[in-house]
């Protein structure tokens, strides 16, 4: 058992990617079978590499909540209806459809990410709580932690809390540069909007910034999540990712706990 907030949830599983003889991990290209591919994009999560993966099948047709932990980080939240298919029909194998647009980016997203935790040595696991309330706890947990593969805080559902109580997030729209959709900010990255101020100041196409330089523009420290892990600073699906983004920014090189390199889009 594992004690998250308010809720104990099982342990499932370690995941385990499938491996080849010499205990290589296989990577996949799915994209490559999909016989429409000429006539739509990938998405930005539908490069890959992934691998391949499964639970136990005890855990078919079950309810609730998982979290995904790397090492002892929470990284990732989410629901399902039944916790079997949403792994071993969904992020453990991916589709050639879903790695373009108008498929599940979703499922590439963590399935890369696993993929890339595991190759540099870290052991994720998975946990469960069976509820029927896994949109309202989801919101909670994603609200309180913002785990670093969430894109979102969790799906709508109906509550009697007032706006003033809601834990976290505050959502304004813009143009994002980078992707022609509406740019999420969250209350929660308060201090990020002088990261996007000093880049828009930059005259030149690059900028290395160290993290104690990063952490003095924004006033603030930077999450472990940000020294720690790669996917902290993904160009898409984490809400902060938007404040670079969309003053035409990406993240071109990360060196975890020593600097981060920004590239102007063109």
């Amino acid at each position: 058992m594992l004690k998250i907030d308010q809720y104990e949830f099982k342990y499932v599983c370690n995941i385990t990617p499938k491996t080849d003889n010499n205990g290589n991990i296989i990577e996949y290209s799915p994209q490559e079978l999909y016989t429409k591919k000429q006539n739509v994009e990938l998405h930005e999560y539908g490069k890959g590499p992934f691998c391949k993966f499964k639970i136990p099948n005890c855990w078919a047709g079950k309810e609730g909540v998982y979290c995904i932990y790397s090492d002892d980080q929470l990284v990732y939240v989410g629901e399902c209806v039944d916790l079997s298919k949403r792994f071993n029909m969904g992020y453990g194998n991916i589709s050639p459809r879903n790695c373009f647009k108008g498929g599940q980016s979703t499922n590439c997203k963590v399935n890369n990410f696993i993929l890339n935790e595991i190759k540099q040595g870290r052991t994720v696991k998975l946990y469960f709580l069976e509820t029927k309330d896994r949109y309202k706890i989801e919101k909670e947990l994603i609200e309180k932690f913002h785990p670093p593969w969430n894109s979102q805080s969790g799906k709508n559902v109906r509550s009697n809390v007032s706006a003033s109580n809601q834990i976290g997030m505050e959502v304004n729209t813009a143009k994002n540069k980078y992707s022609g959709n509406k740019t999420v900010f969250c209350a929660c990255n308060e201090g990020y909007e002088k990261l996007s101020a000093y880049l828009q100041r930059i005259n030149r196409d690059s900028a290395k910034l160290t993290f104690k330089e990063i952490e003095e523009i924004i006033n603030r420290p930077l999450p472990q999540s940000a020294y720690r892990y790669r996917a902290w600073w993904a160009n898409g699906g984490h809400s902060h990712s938007n404040y670079w983004l969309s003053v035409g920014w990406k993240v071109g090189k990360v060196a975890l706990g020593n600097y981060i390199v920004f590239l102007r889009i063109r």
